[in-house]
């Protein structure tokens, strides 16, 4: 399953800034110390005007921001800012200035939804359970916003709660909806995926069906289509379908990384 979250992670990385807190506005605990607040600013500046994320001025930005946050160690947003500029560089340390920067202060989408984020990287037990504290708080504080349940449901396939997570999913459907009408590939795909999971194999396929051009080469899209397939196929006696979910399944090249639970099912023999 590891593999799987990676994919959709990628996909679906929807790190949360609003414009003005991304300019260095309307900040969250803004410093009192002229020289953090200097300090500070002349990173932001200087992220601005980086638009090509050239990364010698990364590493220069990610200094400058931790120097803002040593001269006021209350300034959980420069904690934040130099966990951002490292991660735009890949750098390991990202992850524990987030946690730091959340840890300061506990009501902030952007610091909640990136930390979750950078930990889904890892896709590591540890990781996995803090991405999933960190979805939840985000539901509970900010109870209309999808990305919450969005991620919910992304790491339910790795947890193994695959009825929550179908549960979560059409919730940040619903709140995607008050937002732009028009669903993601990735919502869908998700969906697909924990319908599948869940043994909703003609609900799985409706939805796999919607983003077949989007992920039709995907290793994940692959093994829960063709299991979706096989299963309708056994239902309703149609070996046409049945041809086809082994076209696909054959089409997978790491059938070794195919989870257990999943490759027990995928049994084509009549």
């Amino acid at each position: 399953m590891k593999k799987m979250l990676i994919i959709l992670f990628i996909l679906n990385m929807n790190l949360i800034f609003s414009q003005s807190y991304f300019e260095g506005k309307n900040l969250y605990c803004k410093s009192e110390n002229p020289e953090a607040m200097k300090t500070f600013n002349d990173g932001i500046e200087i992220l601005y005007l980086n638009k090509s994320s050239d990364k010698k001025y990364l590493k220069i930005t990610s200094t400058i921001f931790f120097d803002a946050y040593k001269k006021d160690t209350t300034f959980c947003d420069a904690l934040f800012f130099a966990g951002y500029t490292l991660r735009l560089l890949g750098d390991k340390n990202a992850l524990p200035l987030y946690i730091l920067a959340d840890s300061s202060y506990n009501k902030s989408l952007e610091f909640k939804t990136n930390l979750a984020a950078e930990c889904l990287k890892y896709g590591n037990e540890k990781t996995i359970k803090i991405a999933r504290k960190k979805y939840t708080e985000i539901t509970k504080l900010f109870p209309e916003n999808p990305e919450g349940y969005y991620g919910f449901a992304l790491t339910s396939p790795i947890l193994g709660d695959h009825e929550k997570g179908l549960e979560n999913i059409n919730i940040a459907i619903e709140k995607y909806k008050v937002i732009n009408p028009k669903i993601k590939d990735d919502v869908f795909y998700l969906k697909g995926i924990l319908l599948s999971l869940n043994n909703k194999h003609n609900e799985a396929l409706e939805n796999l069906e919607k983003v077949y051009s989007s992920y039709k080469k995907d290793f994940n899209f692959k093994i829960y289509y063709s299991l979706s397939l096989l299963k309708v196929s056994e239902e309703k006696k149609d070996e046409k379908m049945k041809k086809k979910a082994f076209s696909i399944y054959q089409k997978i090249e790491e059938k070794d990384q195919i989870p257990k639970e999943i490759k027990d099912q995928l049994i084509f023999s009549s």
